[in-house]
């Protein structure tokens, strides 16, 4: 589970037909996010009724958030086709796509042309090996005593490794493959022409201020600093422009050996940013879309969702949206109150070592995250 209050409430972000740029609107109450706002919207009440206002309404995003939560860890059935070791089950994998694979049409999408791939330096068996691991881990354990680590949220457990069993479950590798095939094919138009590559969506990583570092445990840590985002010009770019960069940071993280083996931990810098802000950043069929990819399709295991700076209103949404989570899904997520920050975040991530200098309350240490280090050196 990433972004938790983002994969609901982006179900509400402005309609196609209301895309236009806060920027011609600046006077427009909804653009800029006064105290007014934040006080309309801070009761259960208040808050259900405000979607109205946005085209949408407080049962739809009940129902899209009850959507994308049930298909994040995936599902497993006793037919299903497992193996003991990695190797095995990258055969048994590569077996099931060669029969799904039968025609031109399929072969075509199944070949991931559209992955960005080159600028990590991975292939397609990598791709099939991040699924493959993802099957592996045990969604029933809640990790409170792992004694490898003691950071909140603890690490991956995965029984084919600790066991021997057969617990790779490549039919559930599969199934959540086919998924990511299927939402790739969705966005075609928006990431073959050109190719996704890190140099193509630069311009939108430097209007949306993420790091991606690795933390004391080895999970990957993907922080948004929605403070230092330029709101306004990220609103302003295509839709097409945000998918590809989503796209990109996605394949990043559930890429990466420490998300993959270990997990991912989201930090989510909010600046107490307004409702209606928040609301309309993103056209509603690109927000759903991405939350989808990112929540329900994607190989990634999150082992914590931290959300800090909260305004009154993101307060009410988790206190409501959470009557819906499982207690493993409640496990997952921490709230940083106003003065908690140093000391929460080094529980979570293991000191100022592994936090980035200019997020939060400053006291980070990371001068360069991964994205700067591993991409950004290449073309500058």
């Amino acid at each position: 589970m990433l972004l938790l209050i983002a994969a609901a409430i982006s179900a509400t972000a402005r309609s196609d037909a209301d895309s236009r740029s806060c920027t011609a609107a600046a006077n427009d109450a909804d653009c800029q996010g006064d105290e007014t706002e934040e006080e309309d919207v801070s009761s259960p009440f208040a808050f259900m009724k405000a979607f109205s206002k946005l085209g949408s309404s407080w049962s739809h995003i009940v129902s899209e958030y009850v959507s994308v939560i049930g298909a994040v860890d995936g599902y497993a059935l006793k037919t299903d086709i497992r193996a003991a070791n990695e190797e095995e089950a990258l055969g048994a994998l590569r077996s099931l796509v060669a029969d799904v694979a039968s025609t031109q049409e399929k072969k075509l999408a199944w070949s991931l042309r559209t992955s960005p791939l080159q600028d990590f330096g991975k292939s397609i068996d990598d791709i099939f090996l991040a699924f493959l691991r993802w099957s592996a881990v045990d969604d029933h354990s809640f990790n409170d005593d792992d004694e490898s680590c003691s950071l909140l949220g603890s690490v991956n457990h995965r029984a084919a490794f600790l066991t021997g069993d057969r617990e790779i479950n490549v039919s559930k590798a599969f199934r959540r493959l086919e998924s990511y095939i299927n939402w790739m094919q969705s966005v075609e138009e928006f990431i073959s022409d050109p190719p996704v590559t890190f140099e193509s969506i630069l311009p939108s990583l430097d209007i949306f201020s993420i790091n991606v570092a690795h933390d004391r445990c080895g999970r990957l840590v993907w922080y948004v600093n929605l403070g230092q985002t330029d709101l306004r010009a990220f609103m302003d770019q295509q839709p097409r422009e945000t998918i590809r960069m989503f796209v990109w940071v996605a394949h990043m993280l559930f890429l990466d050996e420490g998300a993959q083996t270990r997990g991912l931990v989201v930090i989510d810098d909010m600046d107490y940013i307004s409702f209606y802000k928040y609301m309309t950043m993103l056209p509603i069929q690109v927000g759903l879309s991405i939350d989808r990819f990112l929540l329900s399709v994607t190989p990634i295991k999150t082992k914590n969702v931290v959300l800090m700076h909260r305004a009154p209103w993101a307060r009410t949404a988790y206190s409501l949206l959470s009557w819906f989570l499982t207690k493993k899904m409640k496990k997952r997520v921490t709230m940083i109150d106003t003065g908690q920050e140093v000391e929460l975040l080094n529980q979570i991530v293991g000191g100022p070592d592994y936090i980035p200098r200019d997020f939060g309350s400053g006291a980070g240490r990371i001068e360069s995250d991964l994205i700067a280090t591993d991409h950004l050196g290449d073309i500058r």
